[in-house]
């Protein structure tokens, strides 16, 4: 509309103008020709937006961005959030950040103007102070002694606390009776089931995440040393090998992961600082993955033996299943029908089942913690499955969009080939609300801490990383599972 209006003007111009017009017409066809003829000169291509510095101001709550070609609206992203902006010039952008309430570290800083190629930079911007001794030295001289040395604390550091006590130690003395920490631990099971549960799982995870480091440090200083190279160098040769750009689809899961946090903000406008998280972070860890596998296969044969905490899982007669019984890794799936999360899952499982056969077997649980319409929509799958035909049931209301209310119900209850009648009475008399509930208490024993959840012979899954598809997770799952089984049948 604007060049329009434009336009107009020019064509009613009062003629004494016209000479000064047709003298500013040549002058820009002039500049045009002179820039379209000068190398690497792209006549209306703005330059690409460059960040030169990102300064952090905790005391403000702000981060001053500087560097050249922003624009007026630009798009500020930190660790994909979006920052609101509080004054954006082509130079300089200052965004508002809750810098106080967040932990020291390395966040993504990203700035987006547009989706054309050059419309986006990103930088990393440490928050908060980082000591001496989380900072990790150059790796100089001996490979494998200067990765060891990074593992290992400073020769002057004392240990913050003594060795956990085993089992076998002794907690307590009453007259003559000696109580151990292991009847500690039991006395504890007996009476807070999941208390001790959760417990025992945030110390398997800190042990796990240290572990799964040692080992992988490990790794890289023996075949640094072989070479005779730092780890640096050797993960600089190496990794450019095996970094793959990943799909689109992983944009998505990623943005869909995110929930409240994308604030508001679409796909399309999430999309350039996803593409450069993608980028910075994630494919360079799943090149480093994918070489440390390599190593275990071809050069250092390397286990990782810690066992989550197990839970013996209760088995009902009614509950839905998928599978044999005696497979060698049972699924066991918590499930909320407005569970986005959960509905991925869903969608997957034929193929899933398609890939691992009889070796795999999968069981429902019912978790409607979202409100009213979560619990409706279990009863009415229990009422289903009272029929013998949960899984039509649940495949159908999954399926397709729509309120979880009894109109829809009663449609996927005739989609799904039930008998209406008997269905109707089920769920207008709630009589599977007893059966929802004791499911309900059960999550609630085994700890399980949202829907989607999932247990692999009794034991619970790390979380999916938000840009690995559905499928690729369950396959990792049980392919470990199954390896796991394959080793301890070795020894």
């Amino acid at each position: 509309m604007q060049e329009c209006s434009h336009g107009r003007r020019g064509g009613i111009e009062p003629l004494v103008r016209g000479t000064r017009a047709v003298r500013a017409a040549w002058a820009v066809a002039v500049a045009a020709l002179v820039l379209v003829s000068l190398p690497g000169v792209a006549f209306g291509q703005a330059a690409p937006l460059r960040i030169v510095d990102a300064t952090p101001d905790l005391a403000a709550g702000t981060i001053t961005i500087a560097g050249s070609g922003f624009g007026t609206r630009p798009f500020v992203t930190l660790d994909l959030v979006p920052l609101n902006v509080q004054l954006a010039l082509d130079q300089r952008v200052i965004a508002a950040a809750p810098l106080g309430m967040m932990p020291a570290g390395r966040y993504l800083l990203t700035v987006t103007r547009g989706e054309r190629p050059g419309d986006t930079a990103s930088v990393d911007l440490q928050v908060g102070s980082v000591s001496a001794a989380a900072t990790p030295s150059p790796s100089t001289g001996s490979a494998a002694a200067s990765s060891r040395a990074a593992d290992a604390p400073p020769a002057s550091a004392a240990p913050l606390v003594s060795p956990m006590p085993a089992p076998g130690d002794v907690a307590a003395r009453v007259g003559d009776r000696t109580i151990t920490l292991a009847e500690l631990d039991r006395e504890w099971q007996r009476t807070d089931p999941s208390g001790y549960l959760a417990a025992s799982r945030e110390l398997y995870d800190a042990r796990r995440r240290l572990l799964t480091d040692m080992v992988n440090s490990e790794l890289l200083a023996r075949e640094a040393a072989s070479r005779r190279v730092t780890v640096d160098a050797l993960l600089a040769e190496e990794l450019p090998k095996r970094s793959v750009p990943l799909p689109d689809n992983a944009l998505t899961t990623l943005y869909q992961s995110m929930g409240d946090r994308t604030r508001g903000a679409s796909l399309e406008q999430l999309r350039p600082a996803l593409r450069e998280w993608l980028a910075r972070k994630v494919e360079p860890d799943l090149a480093r993955m994918t070489y440390l596998e390599e190593l275990t296969k071809v050069s250092t044969n390397a286990d990782i033996l810690l066992l989550s905490p197990r839970v013996e899982v209760e088995h009902r007669a009614d509950d839905p299943t998928l599978g044999p019984a005696s497979a060698p890794v049972e699924l066991v799936l918590f499930g909320d029908f407005q569970s986005p999360a959960y509905a991925r899952q869903a969608a997957t499982l034929g193929r899933v089942r398609d890939m691992f056969g009889t070796r795999i077997r999968i069981v429902f649980k019912p978790f409607p913690v979202n409100d009213p319409a979560s619990l409706a929509a279990a009863e009415a799958a229990a009422c289903a499955n009272a029929q013998g035909k949960f899984w039509p049931f649940h495949d159908t209301l999954l399926g397709a969009a729509g309120a979880l209310d009894d109109a829809r119900f009663q449609k996927v209850a005739s989609e799904a080939g039930l008998d209406r009648p008997g269905f109707a009475r089920c769920v207008e008399g709630h009589e599977m609300r007893d059966r929802v509930t004791s499911a309900l208490d059960e999550a609630r024993r085994y700890d399980i801490p949202a829907p989607g959840s999932i247990l692999v012979n009794g034991r619970l899954a790390p979380e999916a990383p938000a840009f690995l598809p559905t499928f690729e997770y369950f396959k990792r799952l049980v392919e470990e599972e199954l390896a796991r089984q394959a080793r301890e049948g070795r020894r």
